[in-house]
């Protein structure tokens, strides 16, 4: 069960989404979506500050009372990991919508093509990461840990590591980082910053030369040397360059 959240506050649009959502659902045969709909930015923060969140945000930008990409940074701050797609009359917030890791941003009129690409890409995230996990020996037994809970990994004493999680864990292993990267590294969703650090692009809000600013507010310091790989590595992650 794949459970979706559409939030714009047009009628038409909403109607338009919904009837898409169940097309895909009927032509892809491989889940089933719960959508649930929402006409105001504030109801959908309201109800994931109650309820919890979602697996997927189908949001627009111009809504009345709140934009779309401040209500996606309100999400992010209520702990929401869902993945995000805007779809909007407006080019002008491509840059903030990616700052919240959004998946896609689709342009109205966008295609019935391009709508069911950007789930796809979601929903095969999605399947990749739930399923990739790796099992570590720490200071206090075997540990298995789920890539995709992993914020970013660096070096402490000889040859041991401090995976840092989304749960706000520090987990020390005995292992290099160069290792571990090759361990974590099939989910797609991590670069090496030198030789010490290793970082979830999924969680990255900026980058700096020699700063990465986390979505949890933690900054990291890396090697100069490392800025343009990483940046690249970025815009193929969040805009999907090969």
């Amino acid at each position: 069960m794949v459970r979706i959240a559409v939030c714009d506050d047009n009628i038409q649009e909403l109607e338009k989404i919904q009837d898409l959502l169940n097309r895909y659902e009927r032509k892809a045969a491989r889940c089933e979506l719960s959508v649930f709909v929402f006409c105001a930015p504030l109801e959908l923060l309201s109800h994931v500050e109650e309820q919890g969140g979602f697996d997927v945000y189908l949001l627009d930008v111009y809504m009345s009372g709140m934009l779309g990409t401040d209500a996606a940074r309100e999400l992010r701050r209520l702990d929401s990991k869902g993945e995000m797609v805007f779809l909007t009359s407006s080019r002008s917030h491509a840059v903030e919508a990616f700052e919240v890791d959004a998946v896609q941003y689709l342009v109205k009129p966008y295609t019935e093509e391009a709508f069911y690409s950007a789930l796809d890409k979601i929903l095969n995230r999605m399947s990749e990461e739930r399923r990739h996990m790796v099992t570590l020996k720490s200071s206090e037994g075997t540990v298995r840990i789920f890539s995709r809970d992993i914020l970013y990994t660096e070096s402490s004493r000889n040859n041991y590591q401090v995976i840092h999680t989304i749960q706000g864990e520090k987990i020390e292993v005995r292992i290099t980082s160069s290792v571990l990267f090759d361990l974590i590294s099939p989910s797609k969703s991590f670069v090496k910053c030198g030789a010490s650090i290793n970082v979830n692009l999924r969680f990255i809000r900026q980058i700096k030369k020699g700063m990465i600013l986390l979505d949890s507010g933690e900054q990291i310091a890396y090697p100069y040397r490392a800025y343009q790989n990483l940046k690249d590595e970025f815009l193929r992650f969040h805009m999907g360059m090969e």
